[in-house]
């Protein structure tokens, strides 16, 4: 398989055509998958460098949230959350408002994907607006002075993140084109050579947020655990007032997985929507390996993370 393949998911098709070299590795960052390197920084081909350095992509408001994961880390969840509670509080939005969209395309664009900004003016797109974005901490598109926008920051168990991001490389076949095997990926994402670089350095720059941006941190868990409560959170940082009860109840029931999974594209694979289902898929090693390195390069902001990511390394 030495050039490129167009999948059913769009593959490399509006992508740098990179062919894999001998030793099995894409250019320009020497990584065992397709990418693009933007500042030495590892994003997927749907992105563009005009989108990803834009700090002037769209003209903030006051209303705008958006959110940023590291991939596989409960974006659409996120997502579908945010966007339940905003047609809570606003009934009266006409029927071709983005947000009564159930494609998340539509209603909370990934901002710095070519497939969807190629035809997208995000300034015409009426309040409140939803972005979402994978983008490193530096690429934020915001200017360095703006502290004001929402910016909602999801984190999850490296472990689990690795074990759905290691199935959706496999499902998207010709974006990627990974040819490994799992024990194979689990070294490439602790070293970082994966769809969107370091795991640990990417979330270390939303942890300690230099620029002071406004940022609600959840996490996976909490969700996962205890969502209505973080739907109680994401409703307050939107500067709404309290849900009722009946309000409450419908977000709970409209942001179920099964009633997602109806609705969006999201959650497949086998180890996906499942808190901690990674630990009957990676071995004892590869979890130790994973805690060790999450314990020691994010040991600055350990505070901000549940020590359920690094349980064995506090001895």
């Amino acid at each position: 398989r030495d050039g490129p393949r167009d999948g059913p998911r769009g593959g490399p098709r509006d992508g740098p055509r990179r062919t894999r070299r001998e030793d099995g590795l894409f250019e320009p960052l020497m990584l065992p998958i397709r990418h693009i390197s933007i500042d030495n920084l590892c994003y997927p081909t749907l992105c563009r460098e005009d989108l990803v350095k834009n700090h002037t992509l769209f003209t903030p408001r006051c209303d705008d949230v958006i959110i940023t994961t590291y991939p596989r880390s409960g974006t659409t969840w996120t997502l579908e959350i945010t966007r339940q509670i905003h047609l809570a509080h606003l009934p009266q939005l006409p029927p071709d408002h983005p947000l009564n969209t159930l494609d998340h395309k539509v209603s909370a664009p990934w901002i710095n994907n070519h497939n969807n900004m190629r035809s997208r003016d995000l300034d015409s797109d009426p309040s409140p607006r939803i972005m979402k974005s994978h983008n490193h901490y530096r690429h934020i598109n915001l200017l360095p002075y703006d502290t004001h926008t929402k910016i909602v920051h999801v984190i999850r168990d490296p472990a689990d993140v690795l074990c759905s991001a290691y199935h959706h490389t496999l499902q998207t076949g010709a974006l990627f084109d990974y040819e490994g095997t799992l024990a194979e990926y689990v070294q490439h994402f602790l070293e970082g050579k994966v769809e969107s670089g370091s795991y640990w350095d990417f979330n270390l720059g939303y942890l300690e947020n230099t620029d002071n941006r406004n940022i609600l941190y959840l996490t996976y868990e909490q969700l996962s655990e205890d969502k209505l409560e973080c739907v109680r959170r994401i409703n307050s940082f939107l500067e709404y007032p309290a849900l009722s009860p009946g309000q409450m109840e419908r977000i709970d029931e409209m942001t179920r997985f099964e009633v997602m999974r109806g609705t969006q594209r999201p959650l497949q694979g086998k180890v996906q929507g499942v808190a901690g289902q990674s630990k009957d898929v990676l071995s004892e090693g590869e979890k130790r390996d994973v805690e060790v390195k999450t314990w020691t390069e994010l040991q600055g902001v350990i505070d901000m993370i549940p020590s359920s990511y690094y349980r064995n390394c506090e001895d």
